[in-house]
């Protein structure tokens, strides 16, 4: 679990990002040219998989949108899935708040 900011650490973090977004590209270029370059590595815990059986009309309709589309049909089905999952999340939390 994330720790809370104590208010000052909040105050300096605000102060910080109101100098950032008051700099000109000029002096973000001078900035970013005076760096140093540094290696950042990213780990993602591997996607779990889910197997799910289609008949075959349903799954030649899939394929021909994922073309369409210029995406795998795995691709399309995770994005559709995370885009519903993210609408039935804001349907609950809207629901909640209104009780």
């Amino acid at each position: 679990m994330a720790e809370r900011l104590t208010p000052r650490e909040r105050r300096t973090l605000t102060d910080e990002a109101k100098r950032w977004d008051h700099l000109h590209d000029e002096d973000l270029v001078q900035i970013f040219d005076e760096g140093e370059p540094v290696q950042v590595r990213l780990r993602r815990p591997p996607p779990k998989t889910l197997t799910i059986a289609l008949d075959q009309q349903i799954l030649n309709r899939l394929k021909r949108v994922a073309r369409r589309k210029q995406v795998g049909p795995k691709d399309l089905v995770a994005m559709w899935v995370a885009e519903r999952l993210s609408e039935e999340r804001g349907r609950h939390s809207s629901s909640d708040s209104s009780s």
